[in-house]
């Protein structure tokens, strides 16, 4: 027997893993920018211009202010608003109704 200790299963799962994250590094062009989060068409979104039942960009947790939009193209108005409206502080409206 030899006495490595990377013989057998541990230098099996070495040589894996090495491979692997040598194959995740040569996969990734040198230079190559990080993911962008796809955007779509304000008419994809359903977007307008007014706000809808009090919801707006300017309190969805999407809108990164100056009227950009995390998902949407474009420039958006601070009090327009989307189908993909989520709620900046979720859970906060049920944390001020105290009983």
């Amino acid at each position: 027997m030899e006495d490595s200790k990377f013989t057998g299963r541990r230098g099996w799962m070495l040589k894996v893993a090495l491979a692997t994250a040598a194959a995740g590094v040569m996969a990734r062009p040198v230079g190559a920018a990080e993911t962008k989060t796809k955007k779509y068409t304000k008419e994809r979104v359903g977007y307008r211009d007014e706000p809808y039942e009090g919801r707006t960009c300017s309190k969805c947790v999407l809108y990164a202010g100056e009227g950009e939009c995390a998902i949407v193209e474009g420039k958006v108005s601070p009090t327009g608003w989307c189908v993909q409206w989520t709620p900046a502080t979720v859970g906060g409206a049920a944390a001020s109704h105290k009983a």
